[in-house]
């Protein structure tokens, strides 16, 4: 599975635009989604633009967990703490002195764009990154690719990281039905991927954002230039490394259709 939580890393040295960070989210990212996904559509039932926090704390933790201690525990800390960490959420105190939040809405309007951020240490692996499902995560130096997908995602870009390693490596885990040369590959890929876990070494991310809508938590760093119509070209396209591209972040069928593709492609390949 993925690897443990270094939890060493979030407690000494935090830079002070990190503050806010989430260094873990005890449930995964799809236990993060779920939450999102009930808080964003009780939003939107909503006709105010600010939300009281506490309430809608109670409302989540009643429809799957048994006390606030073990909803405390899914998200990763407070509820204040979970909400602060999310970039799509902006928090504010009211009169009273009781949390509000709302939720930010896509901007229409917002052009494609590029951003591009510089791993120097591994405290900025627990940076959180909203990731519109038309977007894509690049890392340049190894030509791999984290691809579209149906839906947003929330997580730190340490579990990107690790949900990719964990899902490539199940993909040649057991298998005899692929080439070694494809195997090889893979697994180098893998062994990349963790060698970023350790960030011996600095590296740079790019997301491809082609709706304007994704978003660092903290942005500080991250640089934002305008995404040209080549690079949105070439996000149909696959990237260089495509036989290990295609599985790293995909369900269980569409890595089936994926492996489907590659052997045709390969056999059709071995007959000419």
């Amino acid at each position: 599975p993925p690897r443990d939580r270094d939890d060493s890393m979030t407690a000494e040295g935090m830079r002070p635009e990190a503050e806010g960070w989430m260094p873990k989210f005890g449930g995964g990212h799809q236990e993060v989604d779920r939450i999102m996904d009930e808080v964003e559509s009780i939003y939107r039932s909503q006709p105010t633009e600010w939300l009281a926090a506490e309430p809608i704390a109670s409302m989540v933790c009643r429809e799957g967990y048994e006390d606030e201690d073990e909803f405390e525990d899914a998200i990763g800390g407070s509820w204040e703490d979970f909400l602060r960490a999310m970039p799509h959420i902006e928090l504010r105190k009211n009169e009273r002195g009781s949390l509000e939040f709302k939720v930010l809405q896509p901007d229409p309007d917002a052009q494609p764009r590029l951003l591009k951020l510089r791993v120097q240490t591994r405290q900025d692996l627990w940076r959180v990154l909203f990731k519109a499902p038309e977007a894509s995560i690049r890392f340049p130096a190894m030509e791999f690719e984290i691809g579209t997908d149906h839906k947003r995602r929330i997580d730190t870009l340490y579990n990107y990281i690790t949900s990719a390693e964990w899902n490539l490596s199940s993909h040649i885990r057991g298998r005899t039905d692929i080439t070694s040369e494809h195997v090889a590959a893979i697994a180098e890929t893998v062994d990349q991927l963790n060698q970023m876990l350790d960030c011996e070494e600095p590296f740079d991310i790019e997301v491809r954002d082609p709706m304007g809508a994704c978003i660092f938590k903290p942005m500080a760093g991250v640089e934002v230039s305008a995404l040209s119509q080549e690079a949105e070209e070439g996000q149909a396209a696959a990237p260089a490394s495509a036989a290990v591209a295609t599985v790293a972040d995909l369900t269980a069928d569409e890595e089936a259709e994926a492996l489907a593709r590659e052997l045709a492609e390969l056999r059709a390949e071995t007959d000419q």
